[in-house]
């Protein structure tokens, strides 16, 4: 599915939501014996809960509501709109009694409201996923074997609302000349691997064997136009760089006119994922995405923003402060709040100040990362991670222009020694100003090891090539989502 596609299906649904709550209103009037079928009636209403549903639908957002993996997941998607109800039942309230200039007090009405749309949203997302299961899916092959591609197979078979069926997969034609550079193998990387990943064609041969794959095999000396024809192929997603390879170009170049779409894998994953595979590209992807004027418009625009928001945020930050402090201080001895050293942009160092989560030997063994159930932090410091209130002092590195608002977290210099000689282009998430939040902490809140700093280097790979207001909003919006539900680390 095309992001075209992908944004035409989420419009649906959050089309669909809209009826749904203005639905919901009415029949709530008819059912509060209000007639609803009275012009005046709906007008004295259709206003403040017009305003109230524009305030939800943010609320749906934060919650993940618009995001195809959860909307997949009819457990995980119950929970976010119980959670969204929930909140905007709240909102409800106050917009209504503490706003009196609405003129109205509907208790009843806007429980009812409350209540038919958090069965009707979830109904509706069951009768979506059915719908887009079966309409305009992508019949795919996979053109060359890695452990990535049959991941993102599976990934799919199982995820159909994404738009895409996996139909086949093939295997590229080997040249020993021809090798993945970095390719991840473990925890090394390697760079003599093959196209083929041995481990991932054990893997489907066992499969095969079994009975259990889904798609068929196909070897590299099959006919790739009988193979588009026999299945429908009307998408091929290519796990090597054909640009390398003229006997590759000329034979895609040959299938355009079966209307075939031809896609690299590393932009098909960024499509899907929301990150970039790090152990499928190479110094040309970069030079390719970013190394593009560094979007100097954008930037500009970006420290006026972060100057005003982060004066604004500092109001209610210097309220609250005093109680977090008294609550450290009471509940551990030590400072309230400590120093470190972080990596900046282009490896500056600066420094951040963060209120105590940890007792005041933390690190009298040296420095290492914390644990998701470290001993280290204390019960305070548990729920100031959880609600990221210990990053709160970090606007002071804002205001001085040391941090964004939104980019790649900073390091400590200890663990970037480490990291960047462990993972590769580590060093390529210091383009940009580093973020008090970021893309990848919002999609993949906790890091403790080099795995885990792989994982989220690739999120800010995306972040730093997709970088705009939207995608800045975006992670504003679901940071407040994890300090509202404390869903941080």
């Amino acid at each position: 599915m095309s992001i075209a596609r992908r944004k035409l299906k989420l419009l649906m649904l959050a089309l669909g939501d809209v009826i749904i709550l203005y639905f919901s209103l009415y029949v709530a009037l008819l059912l509060r014996n209000l007639k609803a079928d009275d012009p005046r009636t709906w007008d004295q209403h259709f206003i403040p809960f017009t305003i109230v549903f524009a305030l939800w639908l943010v609320v749906f957002f934060i919650a993940g509501l618009y995001e195809l993996r959860i909307i997949k997941n009819e457990g995980r998607a119950l929970e976010r709109i119980a959670w969204a109800i929930g909140v905007n039942a709240l909102l409800g309230i106050l917009i209504f009694y503490f706003l009196p200039s609405f003129r109205i007090t509907p208790k009843t009405t806007l429980f009812l409201t409350t209540i038919i749309t958090s069965s009707l949203l979830f109904l509706w997302r069951i009768v979506f996923n059915a719908a887009i299961s079966r309409l305009n899916e992508s019949r795919v092959l996979f053109f060359g074997v890695t452990k990535e591609t049959v991941e993102m197979a599976g990934f799919l078979k199982k995820n159909p609302q994404f738009g895409y069926e996996p139909a086949a997969l093939m295997l590229a034609p080997l040249e020993p000349s021809h090798t993945y550079q970095n390719y991840y193998t473990g925890n090394k990387f390697s760079t003599s691997t093959q196209i083929q990943d041995d481990e991932a064609l054990a893997e489907l041969a066992k499969e095969e064997h079994a009975g259990n794959l889904p798609y068929p095999f196909f070897s590299s000396d099959e006919d790739l136009e009988r193979v588009i024809k026999t299945h429908a192929i009307d998408t091929i997603v290519v796990s090597k760089n054909i640009k390398e390879n003229k006997t590759l170009v000329r034979m895609f170049f040959d299938i355009i006119p079966y209307g075939v779409t031809i896609i690299d894998f590393p932009e098909f994953y960024e499509n899907i994922t929301g990150k970039i595979p790090v152990s499928l590209i190479g110094e040309v992807w970069f030079l390719e995405h970013l190394v593009e004027g560094q979007k100097t418009l954008f930037e500009s625009a970006k420290q006026v923003t972060d100057l005003f928001l982060a004066i604004l945020l500092a109001l209610p930050t210097i309220a609250i402060l005093p109680f977090l402090a008294v609550a450290i201080r009471l509940d551990s001895k030590g400072p309230i709040f400590y120093r470190q050293q972080r990596v900046s942009r282009r490896k500056k160092i600066i420094e951040i100040i963060k209120l105590r989560t940890m007792v005041a030997d933390a690190e009298k063994d040296g420095v290492r990362w914390a644990d998701e159930n470290d001993m280290r932090v204390t019960r305070v410091g548990r729920f100031l991670r959880k609600t990221r209130l210990d990053e709160l002092p970090q606007l002071w590195s804002v205001l001085k222009g040391d941090l964004s608002l939104v980019g790649p977290r900073p390091e400590r210099p200890e663990f970037v020694e480490i990291l960047r000689t462990e993972i590769p282009f580590y060093d390529m998430r210091l383009l940009v100003k580093p973020g008090l939040t970021g893309w990848a902490q919002v999609n993949f809140p906790y890091g403790a090891s080099v795995e885990d700093s792989m994982e989220k280097l690739q999120y800010d790979l995306f972040y730093i090539k997709n970088r705009s207001v939207i995608l800045d909003i975006s992670t504003m919006l679901k940071t407040l989502l994890i300090i509202i539900s404390r869903g941080g680390r």
